[in-house]
């Protein structure tokens, strides 16, 4: 019998924490379902990479998720072009065909909105092994969110698939 209690105080402790600790969380939306949910790390980057519709090169914008908010912290490009910033960020340098502007250190918020054209190919990468593709002509949110660890199980649960 002592054994069954053991158990119900172990059992409530973990459900007591899981509906109360809360985690933060990078979450992809689209036509207000999650279509993706991530855990965040402390300065954790995401990348969001597209086919420029003038140049057809690739252009990519890097963020990092800090204190609650994306942060844009640089981005990546072939070649310079029409209405690009020759001085953004603190360096501008060219690596393995790629021109590099880093340190922009520009505050997004919670939310970041991306909208994919029609042949642009929009990919988020996240970490070093996913790429999520994105879509063609659709809305995408991406926002840092703090949830329960419950919450976060149920969303995991169901493939992320639930309601915002």
């Amino acid at each position: 019998m002592r054994i069954f209690y053991v158990f119900l105080i172990g059992l409530s402790a973990v459900f007591l924490f899981s509906a109360f600790y809360s985690l933060e969380a990078l979450t992809l939306i689209k036509e207000g379902k999650i279509t993706a949910l991530y855990l965040t790390d402390s300065e954790q980057e995401f990348r969001i990479r597209w086919n420029h519709s003038v140049e057809k090169e690739d252009w990519e914008e890097i963020f990092i998720v800090q204190d609650g908010g994306i942060t844009l912290t640089g981005t990546r490009f072939k070649t310079f072009g029409a209405g690009v910033p020759h001085d953004t960020g603190d360096d501008t340098y060219v690596e393995d065909g790629w021109v590099y502007m880093t340190g922009i250190h520009q505050p997004i918020g919670s939310e970041l909105v991306v909208r994919t054209g029609e042949a642009t190919e929009h990919r988020l990468f996240y970490g070093k092994d996913i790429t999520y593709q994105l879509d063609e002509k659709k809305a995408y949110r991406v926002v840092v969110r703090r949830m329960t660890v419950w919450r976060y199980v149920v969303l995991k649960a169901q493939g992320w698939k639930g309601e915002e």
